[in-house]
């Protein structure tokens, strides 16, 4: 009599979670990359009711922030330095579209697993007799990593006056070499640059580095290519002078024209780099130089040319984080079920 009463039971949990499994409905299921400093955005469309089911996990770090914006209501979902977020349950009170923020506050790109799932909602509902319970329980540890980041003092400089490119049949590119961190104990860095064309564009750069703004003196920061490089301002000087739009300038692999008298031919077909950015850690780290090729399209008129290079190291921590997980093997207890709720109108 007892064995059967416990199959009864069996049977009735099994019922219980396939009833539930089947009103779930995917929204999304996905793994996406979010670039450097850049934000993810995704919308849904729920009624009142049902209940958001949400996974987040970052595959390396934290995500700097995930917000959800709910409607008809001035608050939002946030959960800031985001390391992994495990079916979090979330009620609908009114009806309209939900949009998901996910926020990459660092400096390289981010890959996230994202599922996110809605179902009706769900009520306790009083069920069966059962006496005991017994658990297995195992260790699992995950290898994860913090970084810090330790800029360099020393700016690298050049300012110079290209020539003009009067054979275009010819090599006659600007090349700089910048040596980047080759000691032994720097294994992860990166670094930021900035090109200004012409004599106003240096003189915008300097005008900022001698009133920066109150938040680069909170951080102790006047010069604006650290701040660029340590994400305190994603905003710099660039060059608005008619002289810029026949300069070309693009970096280069420096493996390809290292120990050669090759040189790298750029055309006006090519692709101009920004006026400043972040070389990645992956490039940064693996060639530890930079190669700057630039040419002067222009048939008359030398083009001034101001280019500064900030490095930056990362002293990358590693350290162990355990998760205790836990298995129910065997259940003989009174259990409180969660039940469908009715749907609403």
């Amino acid at each position: 009599m007892r064995c059967t009463l416990m199959l009864f039971c069996f049977c009735c949990l099994l019922l219980s979670f396939n009833l539930q499994a089947q009103d779930k409905v995917e929204l999304f299921n996905n793994l996406e990359q979010i670039g450097a400093l850049q934000t993810l955005n995704k919308t849904f469309d729920v009624k009142e009711g049902e209940e958001l089911i949400v996974t987040v996990t970052p595959m390396k770090g934290k995500l700097g922030k995930l917000a959800i914006d709910i409607p008809g209501s001035n608050f939002q979902y946030v959960n800031k330095k985001l390391v992994k977020l495990d079916r979090e349950r979330i009620q609908v009170a009114k009806s309209g579209t939900y949009v998901f923020h996910f926020v990459n506050h660092d400096i390289s790109k981010k890959e996230l697993n994202i599922k996110i799932y809605k179902q009706r909602s769900t009520v306790n509902k009083d069920t069966i007799i059962l006496d005991d319970v017994i658990f297995s329980s195992f260790r699992d540890t995950i290898k994860r990593y913090r970084d810090d980041t330790i800029p360099v003092p020393d700016l690298a400089e050049y300012d110079f006056v290209l020539s003009p490119a009067m054979n275009y049949s010819s090599v006659s590119d600007s090349i700089i070499f910048e040596e980047l961190l080759k000691d032994e104990n720097t294994e992860y860095q990166y670094a930021a640059y900035w090109v200004g064309v012409g004599v106003e564009s240096i003189e915008a750069y300097e005008k900022l580095k001698n009133s920066p703004p109150p938040s680069w003196s909170i951080e102790g920061i006047n010069e604006p290519l650290m701040a660029y490089g340590l994400g305190v301002t994603n905003l710099l000087p660039t060059s608005s002078s008619s002289i810029s739009r026949d300069l070309m300038f693009k970096f280069m692999n420096p493996e390809k024209y290292n120990n050669t008298d090759r040189k790298p031919r750029l055309t006006r077909k090519d692709v101009r780099a920004d006026y400043y950015g972040r070389i990645p850690i992956s490039s940064a780290s693996k060639y530890k130089e930079l190669l700057l090729s630039i040419r002067n399209f222009n048939t008359t008129t030398g083009v001034p040319v101001y280019i500064k290079f900030a490095k930056f190291k990362l002293d990358r921590v590693y350290y162990n984080e355990y998760i205790i997980r836990e298995r129910v093997q065997e259940i003989f207890r009174e259990k409180t079920l969660e039940v469908l709720a009715p749907e609403e109108g």
